[in-house]
């Protein structure tokens, strides 16, 4: 077990060593890719660890959203008791895991990656809110696909982490767009028509790199459709990671709460 948590140790400073040297890109919002984010045999046990199709939830199943597209993407929350039923080895692997990757350390480096558009809007450090972190393991199919849109309000920064084995599928990264209307902005995660957007970039999806944003009512992001070519050789594997606003993190899971006992969706 020792052998384990040193071996565990390892990624988690070098996430972080390679967070520092994030450069923002502000066009068409803060954002910046990096590679290299896990020491490289780490990330292929990470990828001899993704658990079986079983382990994960169809998203159109579980969301009040019911996109119809959604059917072709699942997902499974890395919180608290997710692993209970994973066979053994599995279990362990991704129990070290989230012991470090949900951890304090690792969303403030995070967050002071932002550190320059975080004190555009808040002002100083002291007056930053309080994160919370959320992730899931997501899976898509082809017929995959999301309109640009911004996310909930209530996200700070996110993270796209690549679960891929090879460099034969860029193409099907996560991209950023602008709005045809001058100025528009989205204060929700509503999705819009690609017809409507300028998709100024695709973040490569890569083996062992990341797509980071900053979260605001102008981070239009989405995917392309997916067609069967695309994921016949391998799945389009990643790892979400949020930092919430805490608070109004807090705020809009109990607003849910409260509109799922009373039969109102949301």
């Amino acid at each position: 077990m020792t052998e384990t948590l040193v071996s565990f140790a390892c990624p988690l400073q070098h996430f972080v060593k390679r967070l520092q040297t994030a450069e923002i890109i502000t066009d068409p919002y803060p954002h910046y890719c990096l590679d290299h984010i896990f020491p490289e045999d780490f990330y292929q046990s990470l990828l001899q660890h993704l658990p079986g199709s079983a382990a994960y939830q169809n998203l159109f199943e579980i969301t009040t959203l019911k996109l119809d597209h959604f059917r072709f993407r699942d997902q499974r929350d890395l919180a608290d008791g997710w692993t209970a039923s994973l066979p053994d080895e599995l279990r362990r692997f991704w129990d070290e895991f989230n012991s470090w990757f949900l951890g304090p350390q690792l969303a403030q480096a995070v967050l002071d990656s932002f550190a320059e558009p975080m004190r555009s809007r808040f002002g100083e450090r002291a007056a930053w809110p309080a994160v919370s972190v959320e992730t899931q393991l997501i899976r898509h199919q082809a017929g995959y696909f999301l309109g640009p849109h911004t996310d909930l309000s209530t996200k700070l920064v996110v993270l796209l982490i690549y679960l891929v084995p090879d460099d034969n599928h860029q193409h099907l990264g996560t991209s950023l767009y602008r709005p045809k209307e001058f100025g528009f902005t989205c204060p929700n995660s509503v999705h819009f028509p690609f017809e409507d957007f300028v998709r100024v970039k695709t973040a490569p999806y890569r083996p062992n790199s990341l797509l980071a944003f900053e979260r605001s009512d102008r981070s239009f992001h989405g995917v392309e459709p997916l067609a069967e070519q695309d994921v016949v050789a391998c799945n389009r594997d990643l790892i979400q990671y949020v930092l919430y606003d805490k608070s109004a993190r807090l705020a809009q899971l109990e607003a849910r709460r409260l509109a799922a006992r009373h039969g109102v969706a949301q």
